[in-house]
């Protein structure tokens, strides 16, 4: 059986009854195009691929040939993974994917091939933005690197950071779009989580700062607790964006112009948890939320207003009451009105009805989300 280092051999058939060896013929793998063999490699994480390319000469060139690459600090964990993670697992972790980015974004062994995308997933510990900035930003200046679509993971579960560490983990975050204005200008997707940004200007920091990105992802994050917060970026190339347990008591989407598809999970606002202005190219709405204390009724028509043409909403309610009533007969047709185009209606828990509903034209209704605890 052949070893890590060793080109493994063909035995070929010699029409007797035995198998002759060839050991001037490359191994199988190898016969492959470059396009197949990196097609395989684009499908293994990055540990793997790299592993992958001690099996011969010719393969150890080909990771620096991948069109994009996935570099997620979770492959750097130890084997079984820690449960919870340590703070020194996170270093060393860190310190392997730094090594590995510099490898790929630097150490090219020649190759000229650029990058499409880098999926680079990061802790938030000691130094580790100040390292990536300057490997990422001289990628970006020499034309090597395109788009980026960086994450910045939370170690834990997010309930188990306190308020002023949410607070702390802001600061890093701004002054590294701060520090490395060039990273922006390929920053097309950006996954934040577990972050407050009560001291700083979030809307300066995702929305002015970068102007290229078109998938926004946030998860527990907020600008104060039960705190107003409006996005008004008519220059925004923003297409996507996701809300997770966000504490925003109302996220006004004052002008979103090329926005098609907003998703908003478990929210805490004690009231209709969106507001929308100008949003002319919003199509699939999500919304997602169970229960809590408190929370207010609201009229999903009236929610909608301001939106023109959704044709995909998903509703998802957890298990939780919802009451549903049709239009008095003086307004039947404002729930047209308000989405005319809609032709796609997802909710679990209640789906025969709404679409019944949405089949029979001369069954205009509205859908009244309470909120109310079993």
């Amino acid at each position: 059986m052949a070893s890590w280092g060793v080109t493994p051999k063909i035995m070929r058939c010699n029409g007797g009854t035995g198998f002759s060896k060839q050991p001037e013929e490359e191994d199988r793998f190898s016969m492959l195009m470059d396009d197949i063999l990196i097609s395989i490699l684009g499908r293994l994480d990055l540990r793997t691929a790299a592993r992958m390319s001690v099996l011969s000469t010719w393969w150890r060139r080909l990771p620096w040939l991948l069109p994009e690459l996935n570099i997620d600090v979770k492959d750097f964990l130890p084997i079984p993974r820690p449960n919870p993670i340590e703070a020194m697992d996170m270093d060393k972790a860190m310190a392997s994917l730094t090594k590995a980015t510099r490898s790929f974004l630097v150490n090219r062994h020649g190759e000229s091939s650029s990058i499409s995308t880098l999926h680079l997933k990061i802790y938030l510990v000691n130094d580790s933005l100040c390292e990536a900035g300057p490997l990422i930003g001289d990628a970006v200046e020499s034309g090597l690197l395109k788009d980026l679509d960086l994450a910045i993971l939370y170690k834990r579960d997010i309930w188990a950071c306190s308020e002023e560490g949410m607070l702390q983990r802001g600061q890093p975050i701004d002054g590294f779009f701060s520090d490395y204005p060039v990273v922006l200008h390929c920053l097309t997707r950006l996954s934040l989580y577990t972050v407050r940004f009560e001291k700083l200007d979030m809307h300066h920091v995702l929305f002015d700062c970068c102007k290229q990105l078109k998938h926004l992802a946030l998860s527990h994050c907020d600008v104060g607790a039960h705190s107003l917060f409006k996005i008004d970026a008519p220059n925004s190339k923003l297409l996507v964006l996701e809300l997770t347990y966000c504490r925003f008591e109302i996220l006004e989407l004052v002008c979103l112009p090329k926005l098609e598809k907003l998703r908003c999970n478990t929210w805490v606002s004690r009231h209709a948890p969106l507001a929308f202005i100008l949003v002319p190219s919003l199509g699939e709405l999500e919304l997602s939320c169970d229960a809590i204390h408190g929370q207010s009724e609201f009229k999903l028509s009236e929610l909608l207003q301001g939106t023109t043409c959704i044709h995909t909403l998903t509703l998802g309610f957890k298990g939780e009451n919802v009451s549903c009533g049709s239009f008095p007969p003086s307004i039947h047709i404002l729930f047209p009105f308000f989405v005319p185009f809609l032709y796609s209606l997802c909710c679990d828990n209640f789906q025969k009805y709404i679409v019944h509903m949405f089949m029979h034209d001369k069954e205009s209704t509205y859908i009244y989300l309470i909120f109310s605890s079993m």
